[in-house]
């Protein structure tokens, strides 16, 4: 059974990008190539989600974001999730999917709690009104013209229901014609019968402080506080990094691999590299080193501001299993505790365990002159990867 929710335009900040590419004159091919709604096949088992069209004026930034209620299928409390794909219009920067405490409310509190907590109905809304990223957190985030989260045989993670959600697409228009755009979500369910592990979403940042007129390399250290497998990792950033890089950090000697098993080197492509369940098994206290190499070429200071004239160091990863049991996990999905729910989710989706900071690496992070050569010279390209 497939539930089709379509929603409200859910666009919103985009980061700028540099381009050379010329504006289109000839009014036909603007029409023609102003119309970049697309669209995807429904799955077999799951929730489509189809953003309407929105038009973006010429050379203009949107910032807006949508709430959404998601129903429950056959009164059903949850359903067990282990593929995502979406779709954005091209040249979006980035379409997240965000959720917080207040989307589960309507299943403990009854309908209309979660609308309350949040504070705000349903319906479309400037970014900036929502302060989404102090209430919520993304649970897909996608940078990809197609992008897919494909999760290992037998892992899945629960969605519960109802449930409400904020979408939220980034796009700015640097074309002098007006461009139509809209995302869909496909989240396909597996039996529950057939789940084995629990997976887990991280999603942390670096803080940014970067000079101008200078190279600076900013970067932290995510450390596991349990063993887990890693299913995916990615980067986010804007356009000032030269490359963003990931490295295995070892807990035991607090030292960094020399050689980063990954390195994007553009910022508004990055890839998600899928492992192979087993092939990259971290152990408690060891984790992942993530850096993100700027040239600033600008004459002020570049921080995360949470627009497109600033930087962000994102580090995404998804990786299971979670210490609860897929027993422990239905447990709480079917009672009416709202409490241990939350301490769930609390555990499954959000920053690392624990940070370093202070962890030497191969990177030095103080500001260098403009003239001296990117550490992201000779690092080879990752490729995203995937696997059914």
């Amino acid at each position: 059974m497939v539930r089709k929710v379509y929603l409200w335009a859910a666009l919103g900040l985009a980061c700028s990008q540099k381009s050379s590419e010329p504006a289109v004159t000839d009014d036909s091919a603007a029409a023609e190539d102003g119309d970049r709604t697309v669209s995807l096949e429904l799955p077999e088992q799951g929730y489509q989600v189809v953003t309407d069209p929105y038009v973006v004026p010429p050379n203009t930034e949107v910032e807006i974001c949508t709430v959404v209620r998601v129903e429950p299928q056959a009164g059903e409390a949850f359903a067990w999730i282990n593929r995502m794909e979406s779709r954005v219009s091209r040249e979006t920067h980035h379409m997240n999917v965000f959720m917080g405490q207040f989307s589960f409310l309507d299943g403990y509190l009854g309908d209309g709690a979660a609308e309350a907590a949040l504070g705000v109905t349903e319906g479309t809304y400037d970014c900036a009104d929502l302060s989404v990223m102090e209430s919520a957190f993304p649970v897909f985030p996608s940078q990809l013209e197609n992008q897919q989260i494909v999760f290992p045989a037998g892992v899945a993670v629960p969605m519960p229901t109802p449930m409400l959600l904020i979408f939220s697409h980034h796009f700015v228009n640097y074309h002098d014609y007006p461009i139509t755009i809209n995302a869909v979500l496909n989240v396909e369910q597996m039996a529950a019968s057939e789940v084995e592990q629990v997976a887990g979403i991280v999603f942390d940042g670096a803080a940014i402080d970067i000079p101008a007129d200078s190279r600076t390399t900013e970067q932290r250290t995510c450390v596991f506080d349990r063993d887990v497998s890693v299913a995916l990792v990615s980067t986010h950033t804007h356009e000032w990094a030269d490359c963003a890089t990931l490295h295995h950090y070892e807990g035991e000697s607090e030292s960094i691999e020399a050689e980063p098993f990954y390195a994007n080197h553009y910022w508004d492509t990055p890839p998600i590299l899928h492992f192979e369940p087993g092939a990259y098994d971290i152990a408690a206290g060891n984790g992942v080193h993530f850096a993100c190499h700027y040239i600033n070429d600008t004459d002020r200071t570049l921080i995360d501001d949470g627009t497109a004239s600033g930087e962000m160091c994102v580090f995404a990863a998804v990786t299971w299993p979670l210490p609860q049991t897929v027993e422990t996990v239905t447990a709480v999905l079917e009672g009416d505790s709202l409490d241990a729910l939350l301490e769930l989710l609390g555990q499954a989706m959000g920053p690392c365990d624990s940070v370093r900071d202070d962890v030497s690496g191969p990177w030095s992070d103080a500001p260098g002159p403009m003239s001296g050569e990117s550490v992201c010279n000779g690092l080879p390209q990752t490729l995203s990867t995937t696997f059914d």
